[in-house]
């Protein structure tokens, strides 16, 4: 049955009505319509032959022929509104054409009306159903007013027949209304479904779209955006900054394709973001061969000096793996250095496209000379930053080391937990 359906409205609906939903549900109802009142109207013509009708029969044989052009209009690419106002039109004036041959209000048709401004609403539009609605209530009336002050309609069928006729016009009524309502659900559920779908599809992108934000920017700043459509630039009072490069990375990467040294690269940067997702680091960004990350923002922790080094020493035993694994691809391994501060600073999203979360302050700089003044597997820390660890980390101090635009800058290496 389905596949019958499918192919009546594959055939008679225009393709470009299958685009939109709602028009689509609406020219499956026209179909669906059209073609029960043909039908209907083909078994109304046989029992009026019976019943020796030959007025009635004549005139719901011609509409019921004028029913079915209106598929063939509508396929030709007439507009639903011009088809469905057609039938609607079709739809009155033959019960009003039935009524003044059978008894004007008692006829079995008369409370076929009622379907007029109904079937309008449903295939055409609402201003459509009202003039419909106006136009049925007032004939309606009028009939009612002109049978009561003495009009007599047409009697052409014999009275033997006539309850018989009124149960099968009552029955074709009860049917109609029910298959219409049975094709409206029907549509309304696709409909439904459709729209379920489209939900499925939007939530999955905006699922995407959360997750690619979260792979640039932290989940607060995130929330901030999403909530005010902006976000604000914040202080804070202690923040721990980690700078990693590579030795040697331009002697190294001149030995290497570009296509070897973009993937050694990732794969180093690619363990680095799964050792700081386990714990509460941000990745700020990555320059070149450098690798910079934040621990205590955007939501501020005292804990950040102590976990900050123990991602070092991590970050370390990731390199050392690597350099074996790498070691037995016979490729080369790369060394990093390793550059620690804590200090106030400021955070927050830049510009208005391609939203980049960055740092500023002197807490940056010094980190960033921490890391030029490091050495390649050790964990180079300021004075700063030993003052908040020493009491976790064996450290060994450096003694007053000349940083760049710093001038003496206490420094410690650290050697283990305690």
């Amino acid at each position: 049955m389905k596949t019958i359906t499918q192919r009546l409205y594959n055939y008679f609906i225009p393709a470009k009505y299958i685009q939109e939903e709602e028009v689509f549900r609406r020219s499956r109802i026209f179909v669906n319509t059209v073609i029960i009142t043909f039908l209907f109207a083909v078994f109304y013509v046989l029992e009026c032959l019976v019943f020796k009708m030959p007025h009635v029969t004549l005139q719901i044989g011609i509409y019921s022929v004028l029913f079915l052009s209106l598929l063939i209009l509508f396929r030709a690419g007439v507009s639903l509104i011009i088809c469905g106002n057609l039938f609607t039109f079709l739809f009155f004036t033959s019960n009003l054409y039935e009524i003044t041959y059978n008894d004007g209000i008692y006829s079995g048709t008369f409370p076929w009306f009622a379907m007029v401004p109904v079937t309008a609403i449903l295939i055409s539009n609402l201003r459509s159903a009202v003039f419909w609605l106006i136009v049925s209530v007032v004939t309606a009336v009028v009939i009612g007013v002109m049978q009561e002050h003495g009009y007599k309609f047409d009697w052409e069928i014999d009275h033997r027949y006539w309850y018989m006729l009124l149960y099968t016009s009552h029955a074709g009524l009860i049917l109609i209304v029910f298959t219409v309502s049975y094709v409206m659900e029907g549509a309304y559920r696709r409909s439904m479904n459709v729209l379920d779908e489209k939900t499925k599809v939007i939530e999955e992108q905006r699922k995407q779209s959360d997750e690619l934000l979260l792979n640039i920017l932290p989940a607060e700043v995130v929330r901030e955006l999403k909530e005010t459509g902006k976000t604000t630039a914040r202080n804070y009072d202690l923040v721990t900054v980690m700078f990693v490069d590579f030795k040697d990375f331009t002697l190294i990467s001149n030995r290497l394709t570009p296509e070897d040294l973009v993937t050694a690269i990732d794969r180093y940067f690619e363990v680095f973001d799964t050792i700081i997702a386990e714990h509460d680091i941000e990745k700020i960004k990555t320059i070149g061969d450098a690798y910079l990350c934040a621990g205590g923002l955007p939501e501020p922790n005292t804990k950040n000096p102590v976990e900050m080094v123990d991602v070092a020493f991590k970050f370390l035993r990731g390199v050392e793996q690597l350099k074996k694994e790498r070691a037995v691809e016979n490729k080369i391994g790369f060394e990093i250095r390793i550059g620690i501060h804590s200090g106030p600073l400021i955070a927050g999203v830049v510009g208005i496209r391609k939203f980049a979360y960055d740092i500023w302050g002197d807490a940056v700089n010094t980190a960033a000379r921490m890391q030029q003044n490091g050495c390649e597997g050790k964990i180079n820390i300021s004075g700063t930053t030993y003052e908040l660890v020493k009491h976790r980390f064996y450290c060994t101090p450096r003694g007053r080391i000349e940083a760049k635009n710093k001038g003496l800058v206490d420094m410690y290496f650290v050697d283990g937990r305690k």
